[in-house]
Parts: structure tokens; sequence; C-alpha cells
């Protein structure tokens, strides 16, 4: 019974995320867990925080299955043990968070519940956003972007409200089980992190920078089992062409990531000429091959006054490259993914120039790992991401995509256009709220204004140390008061 209902508040999780925001279900959600944990022993303890991962990956990242079955061509029974081992993976991050939590089983309910616990959690959600090149999907703090926490965003990050919401949770359980001198404490000293989620909220980290940009993002909503195909490239490239011919009056105009199913190298001086009469500045995505028969990337080209590239530097496992490939040779030929060989990017990347700005880029995928681009954040005006989400198909994954490009812009405090092949191509503005968005599925065109900003967040400044000192604060007088409750 313990393991299905872990099982369920797990389930339960997912509706705290994009589409549906949920966030008050986290309350009834870890409720469950952190009362699951509470004595057991350290094997339950590990099986209660798998069960919790099974419900909260299996069905949250259910969208793997349609990425390598429906357009990987891996086979169903196939595709079905692959998606099943890699939840398997993910649901060990919960699992050794309740171990750990379970050798403090000794200490008193309120360090537990309130400190203990939430460090453990959180410490393995943090190291699931780098281990094994990382897949931060999920994480905690994600589900909190409309709340009033979302004010520490742009101070520590989504670990930092993690962590506060998850000890504010705690804090409720302890005044429940007991309302003393200490769970007062407790309780006056959460609801003061509120307030100071209240207070950086009023405070602003960055200030209007020059003159607005209007915006038109062009999705074409191109079949992805058709992109590749080379009889269908100059019909994609041409659609691209005829319909920014539309849209003179815009400073800017981007297309998706792979937008051009080609190498720039192999494109005809026509289409470079149709750049440079446009008035315009563009960004879009396509192949980049600096030598002939070497290394290929998956890239963004800003052409304004000049021509300059970003290179994707966090690839996609299984998408964009292979590891192990030795290993795993039996399985992998039964995926067949076009352009699925790139080489990572290893060398330092500036913002791109578009339309009098400077722009910090991501590709896809990347816009999930904030550390990995916030060296080119604190020049930026504005943040561009474009994005091939056709791969996840009618499911959860674009809506969580958008959730974290909304959180990127929160922390940053900086506008994001961010352009999508086939829908939730948006605009969303410095404090992360969506102004513009196209449906799914369609054609259609995005047309706005962003407005730049300048000015250095701490979490931009800092990245994650904010919430790790926190934890640090609280977790330390906690083992202090629980080893001498212990005693």
């Amino acid at each position: 019974m313990r393991y299905l209902l872990a099982l369920i508040a797990g389930a339960v999780n997912v509706a705290c995320f994009s589409p549906f925001e949920w966030w008050f279900l986290l309350l009834p959600s870890f409720v469950i867990v952190f009362f699951l944990w509470q004595n057991a022993r350290p094997g339950q303890s590990f099986w209660i925080g798998f069960s919790f991962g099974i419900g909260q990956f299996g069905l949250g990242v259910s969208w793997v299955y349609i990425s390598i079955q429906t357009f990987g061509g891996m086979p169903p029974v196939l595709a079905a043990v692959c998606v099943a081992a890699f939840v398997f993976i993910l649901s060990l991050f919960p699992a050794l968070a309740g171990w750990l939590q379970s050798r403090f089983n000794r200490y008193g309910f309120v360090s537990r519940v309130v400190v203990i616990t939430p460090v453990c959690f959180v410490l393995f959600e943090w190291l699931r956003g780098w281990i094994f090149t990382g897949f931060p999907w999920l994480t905690t703090g994600y589900a909190l972007l409309q709340t009033p926490l979302s004010g520490l965003a742009p101070v520590g990050g989504v670990y930092l409200l993690s962590f506060v919401a998850l000890t504010s949770i705690g804090t409720i359980m302890a005044l429940i089980r007991d309302i003393n001198k200490r769970t007062i404490f407790v309780a006056l000293f959460v609801a003061g992190l509120w307030g100071s989620a209240w207070v950086m909220d009023q405070f602003l980290w960055s200030t209007p920078s020059g003159q607005p940009v209007s915006v038109a993002i062009i999705q074409n909503n191109v079949p992805l089992l058709e992109k590749w195909q080379p009889q269908q490239r100059q019909a994609i490239i041409f659609e691209y062409i005829e319909k920014s011919q539309r849209h003179k009056d815009k400073d800017l105009i981007v297309w998706p990531e792979g937008a051009i199913p080609d190498y720039l190298e192999n494109l005809s001086d026509a289409f470079w000429q149709f750049l440079e009469q446009h008035p315009s500045d563009f960004a879009f995505g396509s192949l980049h091959q600096p030598e002939p028969g070497g290394d290929y990337f998956n890239s963004v080209v800003a052409a304004g006054e000049g021509l300059e590239i970003y290179n994707k530097q966090h690839l996609v496992p299984f998408g964009e490259f292979f590891p192990m490939q030795s290993l795993l040779a039996p399985v992998l030929k039964y995926l067949t993914i076009p352009m699925a060989d790139f080489s990572p990017w290893n060398q330092h990347q500036l913002p791109l120039p578009l339309a009098g700005h400077l722009a910090a880029v991501s590709v896809c995928y990347e816009d999930a790992f904030p550390g990995e681009w916030r060296n080119q954040v604190p020049t930026a005006g504005l943040l561009l991401n474009v994005s091939e989400d056709m791969w996840f198909g009618n499911s959860l994954a674009p809506h969580q995509r958008l959730q974290m490009a909304q959180f990127r812009s929160r922390e940053s405090e900086r506008p994001m256009v961010r352009s999508s092949n086939n829908g939730l191509s948006s605009l969303i503005d410095w404090r992360g709220t969506v102004t513009a968005v196209a449906p799914q599925f369609k054609k259609a065109v995005v047309e706005g204004e962003i407005q730049p900003r300048q000015g250095v967040t701490p979490y931009i400044r800092f990245g994650d140390l904010p919430a790790l000192i926190l934890m640090l604060v609280m977790l330390m007088p906690s083992l202090l008061f629980g080893r001498r409750a212990l005693r």
C-alpha cells in the first residue's frame, strides 16, 4: 500500500507542471511521500522514492516513446523497453534521496521533515540536472513559476524555489503534528522566506535597454518525416522566404531549429542575396560543416549587418549523438533518426548581434540548462531559442519546454523569442509571461514587440550558489538540534 500511495503521489505531481499548472498539488503529493518516509527503514525509503519516481517520470516523460518509436522508427516493443529503462534510471534519483534522508531517521521530526528531507530531495534534483549529461525535466521549482515564490527565481533559480516549496510543505506537516515554540519559530522563518520572495518580486535587477524590437516568428509546421528529404529542400526554403517577404516592417525575423535542412556551405548565392536585400535581420537554424567531410554542427545563424553563427553545445543523447555506441549497438541499429551524429561545440561563444542588440542563444533542449548560457546573458538584451518540437508529437513535452523557457526569462529578467517548427512559438516578456503564442500543428506567424533589457540578476552572476547557501544555513542547525534530540 505504501508503494502504491507513493506511485499515485508521483503521478499527481505531474499535474503541477504545464500544461495543467495545478501547482497546489505539490502539497498532497509531497505530504504523502514525506509521511511515508517517516520511520521507514533505508531499504523501504529507497523503494518509496523509487515508486514516486515511477509515477512521476512514467507519466511525465512518456513522450519519449513518441520520439523514438513514431519518429525514430524503433519497433514498439523495443521502444517500450527503452522508455521503461529510462524511467527506471530517472526514478533512482528520488529513490536515493529517500535512502539518504532515512539515514537521519532517529533525528527529530521537525529537523527531518522541514530541512533534511527537502535538502536531500533537492540535492538529487540538482544531480539529475547534470549527471549523464543531465535531464532536469519536472524539477519542482518549475511548477512555482506563477506563484508568489517566483520572485526568488532571479535570486537563486529553480532549485531555490524547489527547496523553499518543500521546506514549506515540511513546516505545514510539523505544525499539524505539534504546535510548540520550535515549530512556531520554524514557521516564522519559512514565512520570512515567502516574504522575501514578495520583496524580491518588487525589486528590479534589470532595466529597459534601447528601443523595442518588432519580431515575426515564422512557424511552418514542416512534417519531420519530410524535412530531410532532398526533394523537399527547395520547397521548404522557398516557403520561409515567401512568408518573410510579407514582414519587411519587422526588425527581426526568426525561423526555427533546422529551418534550412541543409549545410550553410551548400546554400545558393540567391539565398544569401535575399537575406542581404531584406530590411530585417534574420535568425534561423541550419547545419554547419566548416570543413568538407568533417564534424558538423546544429547551428543558429544571425544575418544582419554581418553573419554570425552559434553552434549547439549541449546535444540530446540518442537524438543528436549516440553515447556508448559499442555497448548499445544492438539497440541503436533500430533507430532511424536523420542527422543524428552531430558534434558538440566546445569553445566559448558570444551572444549574437540581432536588430541592434545582442541575443543569448540556445538551441532546443539547451534552454533547460541555464548554467550553460549564463555567460552570454550579462551583455545580452534578449534571449533567443530555436526548437524542433515535432519530435514530441501531441504530448506534454512542448508545454513543459515552454514552461522552462518562461523560467529562463524570469531568472535572467530578459525577454525571449522562442521559435518552434510545429507549435508554441512564442514571445515571452522579462517576467516570464507569454505575450504571444502560436497554436500547435499549424502554420502561423507570431508577431509582436519585445523590450530588451540590461542588468545582471544574482542568479546570472552566482548560479545555484544562493540556493546551496540557504540549504547549508538551514541544514547545520537542523543537524545540531537533531543530534541533541537523538542524545
